[in-house]
């Protein structure tokens, strides 16, 4: 995959049930059809960002429907239990560091994103790349909440153990 003999991926799965794979195995093609997108993209000279307004598009989309759903769309608490939702606790092996009223922290443990792109062949800076694009699908749900801030910490893509996804409220100070 890469020249780089010291960079290796963390990505193995612990939880492997047939429902869970089976979701997954759409996650990967997902991850299939974005980074063959972006490779067709890029032989006709076109640069990522039109995949990265979709993808934001897409979590736009989401972002309302969660807002939709909450009935304070202010309160962290509520959130948590639409961001971070099963089935989606199983694919990612999420795990929720911090919750309470002011933050969600979750640190997902497996992302069968990275798994097909690793599979690929994709390289380290590859890697980072795909997945910082695909990312835009939660800083849009991030930015659906106008008291709340994402912001995506270390990521398996780029070699570490876990995808340190968080969520703190912003202040009403002015």
């Amino acid at each position: 995959m890469s020249k780089n003999k010291t960079f290796k991926i963390q990505n193995e799965p612990k939880i492997n049930n047939e429902f869970t794979n089976g979701l997954r195995d759409i996650c990967q093609r997902r991850a299939s059809t974005i980074s063959y997108m972006m490779d067709e993209a890029k032989k006709q000279g076109i640069d990522d960002s039109f995949a990265r307004k979709a993808i934001y598009r897409y979590g736009e989309d989401l972002g309302k429907e969660i807002c939709e759903a909450m009935d304070d769309v202010t309160d962290m608490v509520e959130f948590s239990k639409y961001f971070g939702a099963a089935p989606h606790t199983d694919i990612y092996e999420m795990e929720t560091i911090e919750s309470d009223e002011n933050k969600l922290y979750i640190d997902f443990h497996y992302c069968p994103y990275v798994a097909e792109w690793v599979k690929q062949g994709r390289t380290p800076e590859e890697l980072d790349n795909l997945c910082d694009i695909a990312m835009e699908g939660d800083r849009a749900i991030g930015d659906a909440f106008p008291k709340f801030k994402f912001t995506l910490g270390r990521t398996i893509a780029q070699g570490h153990h876990v995808c340190e996804i968080r969520f703190d409220k912003v202040g009403d100070e002015e």
